[in-house]
């Protein structure tokens, strides 16, 4: 009976505790993949660019910048690649945005002549948007960032338009029929990148008052 007895105080004392140890224990603030409500914004050590798209934001002439993020994804390597490549769409994005207005410049400019118009058109179309690929491939992803309360990763990719210059100006067309209206085109980009890049960022900041 003596034996009985011990065994249940020693078993109550157990009990108690226990649950006094768990009484004591701070709550788990949930895994990798817990909620935040605290906006970016208010992130300490937050860089500028995180919470900035478009085109050259830090004051940078004839530079494009795309910014990328990814959450949700519990491996860093694959969270990182995630964001990286966000960032090049960005970038991508942009990038075309710089080249539309460029086209729709020379197009208002441009003469066909004895030339098929609609040949013309389509001739410069194909040359913005090979030069605008081979453009993307140089893109380099300058600066990475991670969210110290959330799992969420941050990317900026970085393009210089002096490399789109470059191409645009090796550029050669396969055939020798359009030799003529291609060095006018590489010459009307040389004298107008400037003022594209004011009108980009104009048209960005269109775009970011009408999506507020």
């Amino acid at each position: 009976m003596k034996k009985m007895q011990a065994f249940l105080v020693t078993g109550t004392l157990a009990v108690a505790t226990l649950v006094v140890g768990c009484a004591g224990q701070k709550p788990q603030q949930g895994g990798p993949l817990a909620r935040t409500d605290t906006p970016i914004q208010e992130v300490k050590d937050l860089p500028k660019w995180v919470t900035e798209k478009g085109a050259a934001f830090s004051g940078e002439r004839r530079v494009l910048y795309g910014v990328g993020n990814s959450a949700g994804i519990y491996n860093p390597a694959l969270r990182r690649k995630a964001a990286e490549g966000q960032s090049r769409n960005d970038l991508a994005a942009t990038l075309q945005v710089y080249v539309a207005g460029l086209q729709k410049q020379y197009m208002a400019e441009t003469t066909a002549g004895s030339m098929d118009k609609t040949s013309v058109e389509q001739h410069i179309q194909d040359t913005f948007k090979q030069v605008t690929e081979a453009t993307l491939v140089g893109a380099q992803i300058v600066q990475y960032w991670e969210n110290p309360i959330r799992n969420e990763s941050y990317a900026l990719a970085r393009l210089d338009i002096e490399q789109f210059m470059d191409i645009m100006k090796s550029y050669a067309a396969a055939s020798g029929q359009f030799k003529e209206l291609d060095a006018n085109l590489r010459e009307f980009v040389r004298k107008n990148a400037d003022k594209a890049h004011d009108e980009l960022n104009q048209e960005l900041e269109r775009r970011k008052h009408g999506a507020s």
